[in-house]
């Protein structure tokens, strides 16, 4: 492992858009057992290229927490667009990767989607270090792929070490999704 030089965020998201552009694309495509063959060489030349910048946690750009879900390569991208103390709104957009079937994401997208930004909500305008504690997801209609979605969380009190939040995903006036949680602030220490 070498010592991690500093990086270019932007570039790095181009990268991992690349990243998520290919996800995407490999759940659109049947290819022939030659082309299979020939392009798991070729990822696997990417992946192999890629190890020779492996980092010591803490110095990993897809963990730098004031980039968001934008420098994850798993996380889905969403865009927070207003913003309070208290309240966020913004919008998602679920592409093929995502998909279960039927044109719909796939269930268990939705509560990663959920605690990425219900947790980097809390972080940022609750209480830094915290974890999720539970997360419940109520799935209120069918949630579409490759449509503008509304994301909205909502920090509804602090107590103590505990941020309790809300959060709904939103196809218009239809509600998609809805979720509850609850984030502990960690204690000195604790990873």
């Amino acid at each position: 492992m070498t010592e991690a030089p500093a990086y270019d965020t932007t570039s790095f998201v181009d990268l991992i858009d690349a990243f998520r552009d290919l996800q995407e694309t490999l759940c659109l495509v049947a290819p022939p057992p030659a082309a299979t063959l020939e392009l798991t060489a070729a990822v696997a030349d990417v992946t192999k290229r890629l190890k020779e910048f492996e980092a010591p946690e803490g110095h990993r750009v897809a963990r730098d927490r004031e980039m968001g879900s934008d420098v994850h390569p798993m996380l889905v991208k969403y865009e927070a667009t207003d913003t309070s103390d208290t309240s966020l709104a913004g919008t998602v957009t679920f592409n093929h990767a995502h998909m279960g079937g039927g044109g719909a994401v796939h269930g268990g997208v939705i509560p990663m989607l959920f605690d990425d930004l219900l947790g980097m909500f809390v972080s940022r305008r609750g209480q830094p270090n915290s974890r999720t504690a539970f997360l419940n997801v109520n799935y209120r209609s069918v949630t579409p792929v490759l449509r503008a979605l509304r994301v909205d969380a909502r920090i509804e009190k602090i107590e103590g070490r505990k941020t309790f939040v809300t959060g709904t995903i939103s196809d218009g006036y239809l509600v998609c999704a809805e979720a509850e949680a609850l984030f502990v602030r960690l204690l000195p220490g604790q990873p």
